[in-house]
């Protein structure tokens, strides 16, 4: 078991910083784009609709530790343009890549996570201990999985037939792609 202690992440690459989100990175633009359509159908979260408060609330929730919520900023302008979540079993030592987004105008289809991916997995693989990094994504995002297909850093593992519920009642697919140490 490692002996790690909470802390959050501040990372520069590629005219990107990642860092740990925070209550003030709160605001209307940010609930704008975190809040379309088209951000909750990808991360399948469609009916949920965030207020600052229940944002702040959700990013409270994160340890720094076995859980974290990741901004990208533009480190040119300091905008907020998207997101990683990714959980920790530090027994284990995987990391899971378990949601991702890009939602400022003007950043999709840019690249942003292939810009920033190296750096992320390389410092949970430096400095939280992990071996194994799974990005779990579902097949009906197209974006995020044309994120990972043909990713040097990332291996096709499998597809889980029906694996989650949609909030209309469908079962939906994940796809499944790892990276190791």
């Amino acid at each position: 078991m490692n002996n790690l202690t909470p802390s959050p992440i501040y990372i520069e690459t590629n005219n990107f910083v990642l860092r740990t989100l925070v209550e003030s990175d709160v605001n209307d633009r940010f609930l704008t784009w975190l809040n379309s359509q088209e951000m909750m159908d990808g991360l399948n979260l469609a009916g949920i609709r965030f207020s600052a408060e229940t944002l702040k609330q959700f990013i409270r929730s994160f340890n720094n530790l076995t859980n974290y919520f990741v901004g990208i900023f533009d480190q040119k302008t300091n905008l907020l343009i998207g997101f990683y979540t990714i959980d920790a079993d530090l027994k284990h030592r995987v990391g899971n890549l378990s949601a991702g987004g890009i939602g400022e105008a003007g950043y999709s289809g840019k690249k942003v996570f292939w810009a920033t991916i190296d750096a992320l997995l390389d410092y949970f693989y430096l400095y939280r201990g992990m071996e194994k990094m799974v990005a779990r994504i579902l097949r009906k995002n197209v974006r995020m999985l044309f994120c990972f297909v043909n990713n040097p850093r990332f291996t096709f593992e499998a597809v889980l037939k029906k694996e989650c519920l949609a909030a209309n009642g469908e079962r939906l697919d994940i796809v499944i792609f790892s990276s190791f140490k």
